[in-house]
């Protein structure tokens, strides 16, 4: 279900981090189900209805669209055009009930973590191409220039990181059909029983050893035509060719005796290393290669093994974070869920969530989640954390409202006056006072100076209406301990949780938190009812 939800997305061509909104949806609370996808896109500022059509106007619907499969397996089906409606017809007619989602392509997503994350992936898969282009491009010119022992040798390494790579991903749960077909063909062959092993080689994993071995052989060959000592290049590394004999002959009787099945992915990796053990051998044998060790090669060869090494296992160990976060997403199922948080919510300390009578405030009054924000005005945590304030409200506007209050400040006592001043004075009760307060904040903690704000918006700070809000902020703020704290519908955020976990549930939080707002209300009466 995720992946369909991605692919769509990427099929109107929004800018979205696959692992990001895939962790998102996962971690939603309804998963699987449509809503969990809905509400994502709310959350992303996607544009999108979800709707009921009737079979026979199927086809007037605008591509592409996604349809619920609700009367078969409960799959997601992207139709993009036309010739992909005749396609699935049959399926449509025995599985479909009617719903669809529809979205409009976008090119801005107000999820900044969506947006941090879809640039970096962006910038790595440019690097990427271009590292890729430029080994190619290597490895064709050195070709040309290098011998046929050194041209064999290049061939083997090569494929050897071919191999190397699909029992990196293998290894990692990334599959690829027809690699799969063919690991798990025949009797007594299980790739992954072998790979899944505790083996290493001087404490790296088989398939990190493997990919870097080989991906150092081809760099180092293909620019070893380039270098004036190059005749040296293949005597040194034909040291380690030879002495892969032992590894290949316990590799083989590991998967016999031990295992006691074949990994044939493993068995191709022994065979290259045996024909490169054999082409050396030939070299020394003729005279082509002469066994000699100069400093200088060696050093520089050794640190780019090193280099190459410590690459593979980086990437690895990013993949497997990538792994982690998508397993998180699934846990976050229950920490998600309302009934679980309101739960845990009215367990938290409860304060007097009565509004000031000038109350600084992003978002609806009456939403049904109603947020208070303690800050410290110099304080960068609360900074990163208004961000993600701003960005709930801009995302569930109708759903979440925030109060700030804050805390008096050592470094600049004037600040909090100065600035609930101009709120009060040129914000409050005017039209956009949302939208404003959010700037304001936002414009504070970009400047983060007393003196430049009261340039900016010439704020004049003695009125007898600030001093008394400004106190009422202080009191009432004695009861924090730290900042940013936040209280949600007057209980304290339970701990584990975050603001940012609200971006993730606010439209079934909302009707949790009116549930316990009835309640309490029931609860309330009964107790002033005389027996």
């Amino acid at each position: 279900m995720d992946e369909v939800a991605t692919q769509f997305l990427k099929l109107l061509k929004v800018p979205i981090s696959d692992r990001y909104v895939k962790r998102l949806i996962i971690g939603h609370s309804d998963f699987p189900s449509l809503l969990s996808i809905s509400d994502v896109y709310n959350r992303l500022g996607i544009n999108h209805i979800v709707t009921r059509v009737e079979k026979e106007r199927v086809h007037e619907l605008e591509y592409p669209y996604i349809a619920s499969l609700d009367k078969g397996r409960g799959d997601l089906l992207i139709i993009k055009d036309g010739d992909d409606l005749r396609k699935h017809q049959t399926l449509l007619t025995d599985e479909w009930g009617g719903i669809v989602l529809l979205a409009e392509p976008t090119n801005a997503i107000r999820d900044n973590e969506n947006n941090e994350m879809y640039a970096r992936e962006k910038s790595i898969k440019r690097n990427s191409a271009i590292i890729i282009l430029a080994l190619t491009g290597l490895l064709l010119i050195a070709g040309y220039y290098l011998s046929t022992l050194e041209n064999i040798t290049l061939a083997l390494s090569v494929a050897g990181v071919i191999v190397g790579y699909f029992l990196f991903a293998k290894e990692l749960g990334i599959s690829y059909t027809a690699v799969d077909a063919f690991c798990n063909a025949g009797k007594n062959i299980n790739c992954d029983r072998v790979l899944k092993s505790d083996i290493t080689l001087l404490g790296v994993n088989f398939s990190d050893a493997v990919l870097a071995y080989f991906l150092f052989q081809s760099i180092i060959i293909g620019m070893s035509s380039f270098l004036p000592s190059r005749q040296i290049v293949l005597p040194i590394l034909s040291i380690p060719g030879l002495l892969a004999l032992p590894v290949v002959a316990f590799s083989v009787y590991y998967q016999y005796a031990v295992a006691k099945t074949w990994c044939r992915l493993c068995l191709i990796v022994d065979g290259l290393l045996i024909i490169q053990a054999l082409v050396f051998a030939h070299g020394l044998y003729v005279g082509s290669i002469t066994i000699s060790i100069s400093l200088s090669v060696l050093m520089p060869m050794g640190a780019t093994a090193l280099i190459v090494l410590l690459m593979v296992i980086t990437v690895k160990a990013g993949l497997k974070h990538y792994q982690k976060l998508l397993q998180l997403g699934s846990g976050n199922r229950i920490k998600y869920n309302p009934v679980v948080f309101t739960t845990l919510l009215r367990q938290q300390k409860k304060v007097d969530e009565q509004p000031f009578d000038y109350e600084m405030q992003l978002g609806n009054p009456s939403a049904p989640i109603k947020i208070i924000m303690v800050s410290n005005l110099y304080c960068n945590p609360c900074k990163l954390e208004h961000e993600v304030i701003h960005q709930l409200v801009a995302t569930y506007s109708g759903l979440v409202s925030v109060a700030l209050r804050f805390v008096k400040n050592g470094k600049d006592p004037a600040s909090v006056g100065t600035l609930l001043s101009y709120w009060f004075h040129n914000i409050y009760g005017k039209e956009n006072e949302s939208t404003n307060t959010a700037n304001l904040m936002h414009d504070w903690f970009e400047l983060w100076d007393l003196e430049k704000i009261e340039k900016k918006y010439g704020i004049k700070t003695n009125d007898t209406v600030i001093d008394k809000l400004e106190q009422q902020h202080y009191g009432w703020t004695r009861q924090v301990s730290m900042t940013p704290t936040f209280f949600v519908n007057g209980y304290e955020l339970p701990r584990g949780y975050t603001i940012d976990d609200l971006l993730a549930m606010a439209p079934s939080l909302a009707d949790g938190l009116e549930k316990i707002k009835v309640s309490e209300m029931t609860l309330q009466h009964a107790e002033g009812v005389p027996n």
